[in-house]
């Protein structure tokens, strides 16, 4: 199995399969994918994804972003898009030191992240789910399923910390652009992540509390469970 998908122009793609569980099972392969903006997809790219039945995308992105970058998912055959923006119209932090309180306040907004979890528990088959680059918001939406999983701490902050290795050349490029960004634009340090699942346990005690704050339900939280768990 990859961990890391090739699929068109993507840098970022990746199984979330694999990992291992407290029971000494792993969190089922094909079941989502987390991944940066879809770009240059073939039609061989698009069957691939049908062919493994991943068939709902969710977009995290703004509306200007998936305005500006239409996700080509959009209007593929065969597949369910739906966008559930993750912002809330915010700047990125300033401060490096605000980076993981800013994924903590993005996930206390209620609204969009129990759309987003409504979405997977219901969806007949696998899930991509992606922003721009595939770090904050998508970041955030893994880890808080591994979380569910029961997959470990240092597990779910290394599934976090890649993120900054296969993004480098859109960085590199953003930064030729935009040479007043901050110089910690583009980084995945696990210390953002950390804190932010920190914030998160302070406050509802375990990722399954924070989602039942966010009003899922027992047989949601099952199924989400269900497609996490190899062999559900």
């Amino acid at each position: 199995m990859l961990r890391r998908i090739p699929l068109g122009e993507m840098m970022n793609l990746r199984d979330l399969g694999g990992y291992p569980l407290p029971d000494g099972g792993h969190t089922a392969w094909r079941r989502f994918l987390r991944g940066d903006l879809p770009r240059g997809l073939r039609e061989e790219d698009f069957q691939w994804l049908r062919d493994r039945e991943i068939t709902t995308v969710i977009d995290l992105r703004s509306g200007e972003e998936a305005a500006r970058f239409p996700d080509p998912l959009a209007q593929a055959p065969g597949f369910s898009y739906h966008h559930v923006s993750m912002v809330g119209g915010e700047r990125l932090p300033n401060l490096e030191k605000d980076v993981g309180r800013s994924y903590f306040e993005m996930l206390e907004r209620r609204d969009a992240p129990a759309q987003v979890m409504r979405l997977i528990a219901q969806a007949p088959g696998g899930v991509l789910f992606h922003c721009m680059a595939g770090k904050d918001r998508t970041g955030c939406t893994a880890a808080l399923l591994l979380s569910l999983a029961g997959v470990g701490r240092l597990d779910i902050l290394a599934d976090y910390q890649v993120t900054e290795v296969y993004i480098r050349e859109m960085v590199r490029r953003m930064r030729r652009d935009r040479p007043e960004a901050p110089a910690f634009m583009g980084q995945s340090k696990v210390e953002y992540m950390e804190e932010c699942l920190e914030r998160l346990e302070e406050a509802h005690g375990s990722a399954e509390e924070y989602l039942r704050w966010l009003g899922l339900r027992a047989e949601e939280l099952e199924a989400l469970r269900n497609k996490l768990v190899q062999g559900a």
